[in-house]
């Protein structure tokens, strides 16, 4: 999902009807923050507190297909029973008109994708602070949600300027254990990210993302990804088969101990990969506090801090620059963005959908 801009055009993207300036509920629209596959994402306000806040809309021209309404509806539920910092916060859901949409907490940044079309390539430190809040939020959800989210990638994990990271997108999660959904030999996803197991529709567990976690970090890291096809034939063969060139060759700055995180991150045999994302996460730790200088933890952490009382308007702090890539480990945020699919096993607290 792209980012865009507060503009204040009638029409969205594609030609489509803008809902910028209307109220859906207690939201009022100001301005589109994302369109994807099945819904825009707008930046609202919440007219009785002032508060502002993500909501995100089906598509109007999906609302009569039900399969849609019925995944997009999932998609609240799902996100709505997930309470982690790094995984976005439903809070709301409702139907007016013709317009389905659920509320979610709103978090000011950009997608690592976005990052990395404007760099060409994140710095290791980045990338190492990055995966790692992105293993903790998967971990989670592998564990305590029984979800596989199946489309990981960097445009789905959502940076801000202190570099807390939320994971996007669950609209293609799946309970863990089940086959992986294909149309006519496609795969559900991004091909690109996609594990051997899932583009041979075999049983899907958690480390699918953590497949789909490595790929994002030798992109992250190289600028580049490690398979590649002009054809879904020949995208589909190198996954299954190539030797992908190691990080470490393409970027000098990748350390050996990183290059064997990656390789096993995204190692084709199970057995091979890493068993949790828990386990990834862990040795992105520990190798991220290997090299970092005595004093730097605390003074990240105070950065943080302060960085967290400025949140709510968080477009008037200091530029883009992570003061820590270690500061997470201090103090983290609860803010977040967008997400999708089934229902898990424990459901602390679902939104209540209002017809209106």
């Amino acid at each position: 999902m792209r980012a865009r801009g507060a503009v204040g055009s009638r029409k969205g993207w594609c030609g489509l009807q803008s809902l910028i300036g209307q109220q859906l509920g207690d939201y009022v629209l100001e301005a589109e923050l994302g369109r994807g596959s099945m819904g825009v994402v707008y930046r609202a306000r919440s007219a009785s507190q002032g508060k502002p806040f993500a909501v995100k809309v089906l598509l109007e021209a999906l609302t009569s297909d039900m399969s849609f309404v019925t995944r997009f509806t999932r998609e609240a539920r799902v996100v709505g029973a997930l309470h982690h910092p790094n995984i976005v916060r439903v809070y709301d859901a409702g139907r007016q008109g013709q317009h389905l949409y659920f509320v979610m907490e709103y978090f000011a940044g950009q997608t690592a994708g976005q990052l990395l079309r404007e760099r060409g390539r994140l710095p290791a430190s980045e990338v190492i602070e990055i995966t790692a809040q992105a293993a903790d939020a998967l971990d989670y959800t592998h564990a305590k949600g029984h979800l596989v989210h199946r489309d990981i990638k960097p445009e789905n994990l959502l940076v801000d300027r202190w570099y807390r990271v939320k994971v996007l997108d669950f609209g293609l999660a799946r309970v863990d254990g089940l086959h992986s959904i294909t149309t006519a030999g496609t795969v559900v996803g991004s091909l690109y990210y996609v594990s051997p197991e899932q583009l041979l529709g075999r049983k899907l567990d958690g480390r699918t993302d953590v497949y789909a976690l490595g790929i994002s970090m030798y992109e992250m890291l190289t600028g580049q990804r490690p398979y590649r096809g002009h054809t879904l034939t020949d995208m589909s063969q190198a996954i299954l088969s190539s030797v992908a060139t190691p990080a470490m060759q393409l970027e000098p700055s990748v350390s050996p101990e990183l290059e064997r995180i990656i390789q096993r991150a995204m190692a084709r045999d199970l057995e091979q990969r890493y068993a949790t994302a828990g386990q990834l996460g862990m040795d992105l730790r520990e190798m991220q506090s290997a090299s970092t200088p005595p004093g730097a933890l605390k003074q990240g952490a105070e950065s943080a801090a302060a960085g967290q009382e400025a949140l709510p308007h968080a477009e008037a702090a200091a530029p883009w620059s992570p003061t820590s890539p270690t500061f997470q480990r201090g103090r983290r945020s609860t803010l977040r963005p967008t997400s999708l699919e089934p229902v898990p096993s424990e459901q602390p607290q679902r939104p209540h959908v209002r017809e209106r």
